[in-house]
């Protein structure tokens, strides 16, 4: 799914901005790798639970990450067949 492999780098940055100073984006970004969907989805809806931190799209852009995240736990394709680690780059 080529689209969730394009918004790993975007929601970590989401992640990253808010949890500054943390390990959260390095866990985001090895949760996807590892196809830990459990683990990325509940750190994705504790961000949701909280939306007055969340500035301009960055609300939306978790929102449609979720969908495509509960889409590739129902379906049989790998997600991550083309994720680099955005933090190694």
């Amino acid at each position: 799914m080529r689209v969730l492999d394009e918004m790993v780098p975007v929601i970590a940055e989401i992640i990253s901005a808010h949890c500054a100073g943390t390990s959260a984006r390095s866990e985001f970004v090895q949760g996807c790798l590892r196809t830990e969907w459990s683990e990325v989805q509940a750190m994705i809806q504790g961000m949701l639970a909280e939306p007055w931190h969340l500035i301009g799209h960055q609300e939306s852009r978790l929102r449609e990450f979720l969908e495509l995240l509960q889409a590739v736990q129902g379906g049989t394709e790998t997600a991550t067949s083309g994720i680099t680690d955005p933090i190694a780059a």
